[in-house]
């Protein structure tokens, strides 16, 4: 009997190999196209496309009912005998489109920049590179769907996630959450997918499954650290920073000019010079600076001080909130003076 982190990987792979196999034979399909008649190959070649990706999808999800049975019984646990309909989770996207019209992207791509000024060829290209990113996320978005339906209709609430090799850093911070109440969060060509969980508590997941970001963390090597969370985050991580506060805060960052003073205790330069006086770009974020986010609640406790702006849902805290790279190009190598900051930017406790 496989073990359950055999059941996922099998499972995984062979979703990704599904994937990869039907957006080659999309592409290829592309490529008979002619780009000084888009509209005209795109009559002939759409139904071919279509009836290629619909027909992954059913293949991707009519594999979710045996994998969900599989990875019970690899618990020694058994469930009901509801199946998924495959055929009801084909020829649409994960938002409603339906496939055609999702993938007619890559003529208007191409069309676009055609008329930049791009050469031909490589605009065509650019239409492939987009007709295959909808591909492998109709293929991918099918069978992560089929895997949850058929699971709420066997009665499992709980899944670990399966982090998929090389996975980018929203990816990362996911690791070992969820629930099948809760789509987990995705991006486009996402190759993460989900294992069940027999349904007895909420322990940790079975040997081998990463229980936390930090379980991910820790499994890179150094240099795939720095590239999926950038040098300056992962030496955050690496001072005890909070994954998913490094990553998270990427989402609300911004360049700012040099040479803004910061008020707080603690820095001996201002912002925008580290401690020899040279002068550095500053990166800050908005992440987590509302008084309902951690850092942002915390700043405001300690100055009471915060703005709403135009738009904004919450008040946020008037103080600048560093990013981990500016950070460590202020502490300019002083260890302790760079753990003294990312604690004081929220990086840490």
């Amino acid at each position: 009997m496989p073990s359950p982190l055999e059941v996922a990987l099998n499972h995984q792979n062979a979703m990704i190999r599904l994937g990869q196999s039907t957006t080659e034979r999309a592409v290829s399909t592309w490529r008979l196209g002619d780009v000084d008649a888009l509209d005209a190959s795109w009559d002939v070649l759409a139904p071919v496309l279509v009836d290629a990706v619909s027909e992954a999808q059913i293949v991707a999800a009519r594999q979710s009912s045996t994998f969900n049975r599989d990875a019970m019984a690899s618990y020694g646990s058994s469930v009901s005998t509801s199946e998924v309909v495959p055929e009801a989770l084909s020829g649409v996207m994960i938002d409603g489109r339906e496939v055609g019209p999702a993938m007619f992207g890559a003529v208007t791509t191409t069309k676009t920049l055609i008329g930049r000024g791009v050469p031909r060829a490589r605009a065509f290209e650019s239409g492939a590179s987009f007709l295959a990113a909808i591909v492998r996320s109709a293929v991918s978005d099918s069978g992560r769907q089929a895997d949850r339906v058929d699971a709420t209709g066997k009665g499992l609430t709980r899944y670990v996630r399966v982090v998929s090799p090389g996975a980018c850093s929203r990816c990362a911070v996911q690791a070992g959450k969820g629930e099948y109440r809760v789509a987990f969060k995705r991006h486009p060509s996402c190759k993460c997918t989900s294992m069940p969980l027999p349904d007895d508590g909420f322990g940790p997941p079975p040997k081998g499954f990463y229980s936390s970001p930090d379980d991910y963390f820790e499994s890179l090597d150094a240099a795939e650290q720095n590239r999926v969370f950038t040098n300056a985050g992962a030496q955050a991580i690496r001072d005890g920073a909070d994954p998913t506060a490094v990553v998270n805060a990427r989402r609300g960052a911004n360049l700012t000019s040099g040479g803004l003073v910061e008020r707080r205790s603690g820095l001996t330069a201002p912002l925008g010079y580290d401690s020899a006086g040279r002068r550095i770009q500053v990166f800050t974020t908005g992440e987590g600076t509302s008084i309902r986010g951690a850092y942002g609640r915390a700043e405001y406790r300690r100055t009471q001080e915060a703005t709403k702006a135009a738009g904004d849902r919450y008040r946020r805290t008037t103080s600048q909130r560093l990013m981990p790279e500016t950070i460590y190009q202020i502490a300019d190598g002083n260890q302790e003076r760079a753990v003294s900051l990312l604690r004081q930017y929220g990086y840490i406790t």
